[in-house]
């Protein structure tokens, strides 16, 4: 995984947030509402900077995926969310340092609108209460047609189901291919699920890219795995043996 240095600043937020056990008032917040609290610190920062306005947006649109962890994690949770965030936008291309300014940005003013208590824990024992009902199962294609799946603008019913089907068919041969290098690895049924998001987005860039932009992004996917305490040679195995990449490319 390629490194990563964290400012003074940076490694202090994250610690603060790590071992302070009160939940900040963002928590549970709606996204309008806490954009509106950083947005105009943000855009000023990033012009600042001295970003050419072509790349402004990506800052931002990095920004609001961290005020979503804010909104929706707390404690060590939170902490492990953010540094994958800012893993992924700097393999974008962005500035390591600029990113993690504006993290402490908006943590700086999170903290000034107070804390809204400890952490929430979970009652003890069962939820008391009538069991759901195991409703019939429908098809991708009826749920289409009764509205319980939203519709592409420029898709017909049966375009999209198709479209759904194909998906499904190319999905279910990736886990047929992926299950004999999981298990040849020794790894438990358990952890299938966090290889095969992997596999399933290493295989959506195989068919969109190809050559050396296939390889940069395969390895910037590699890395972004890694981070989230994937085991880096079995991810270059699935990447060389399911999508036929060598490790020349990966470097």
């Amino acid at each position: 995984m390629r490194p990563l240095r964290w400012t003074a600043e940076t490694r202090a937020v994250l610690d603060r947030i790590r071992t302070y056990p009160w939940t900040l008032s963002v928590y549970g917040m709606n996204q309008s509402r806490a954009w509106r609290l950083v947005e105009a610190r943000v855009r000023r920062h990033i012009d600042d900077a001295g970003i050419v306005r072509h790349e402004r947006n990506q800052y931002r649109l990095c920004v609001r995926e961290m005020l979503k962890s804010f909104r929706t994690q707390t404690g060590p949770p939170l902490t492990k969310e953010i540094e994958l965030i800012i893993r992924k936008w700097v393999n974008f291309g962005q500035r390591p340092a600029l990113l993690q300014e504006l993290l402490c940005i908006c943590y700086l003013r999170f903290e000034q609108t107070g804390y809204a208590g400890p952490w929430p824990r979970p009652a003890p024992g069962k939820k008391r209460g009538p069991k759901p009902r195991c409703l019939p199962r429908r098809s991708y294609e009826k749920a289409l047609k009764k509205g319980r799946i939203l519709r592409g603008r420029s898709n017909t019913v049966e375009v999209q189901a198709t479209k759904h089907k194909a998906g499904s068919a190319l999905a279910a041969e990736i886990a047929g291919k992926l299950r004999p290098v999981l298990a040849a690895h020794g790894i438990p049924g358990n952890r299938f699920v966090s290889y095969f998001a992997f596999a399933q987005r290493l295989g959506r860039l195989s068919r969109k890219y190809a050559g050396r932009t296939l390889a940069g992004a395969a390895s910037d996917l590699v890395d972004l795995y890694e981070a989230k305490s994937l085991d880096r040679k079995l991810l270059l195995a699935i990447a060389t043996t399911l999508f036929g990449l060598s490790d020349s490319d990966l470097a």
